[in-house]
């Protein structure tokens, strides 16, 4: 399992964002970072563990269109 280091003031769900590109595999992150879970920010140094992800088709998307 990979692992990044946060920076000071660094959330859990922007780390999940940047490194996935998406927020569908937070609460797998979540899950996988039990000792994060009282902390709204980061402290410098914590250490953030990021489970493998493999998107579904049914994540996957195209974008959105409002006109067809």
């Amino acid at each position: 399992m990979k692992h990044v280091v946060a920076s000071q003031n660094d959330r859990l769900d922007t780390i999940v964002y940047t490194y996935y590109g998406t927020l569908e595999p937070l609460n797998m992150v979540m899950l996988a970072n039990a000792h994060l879970m009282s902390k709204t920010i980061l402290d410098a140094g914590d250490k953030v563990y990021l489970p493998t992800y493999t998107a579904t088709k049914e994540s996957e998307s195209d974008g959105v269109s409002l006109w067809q």
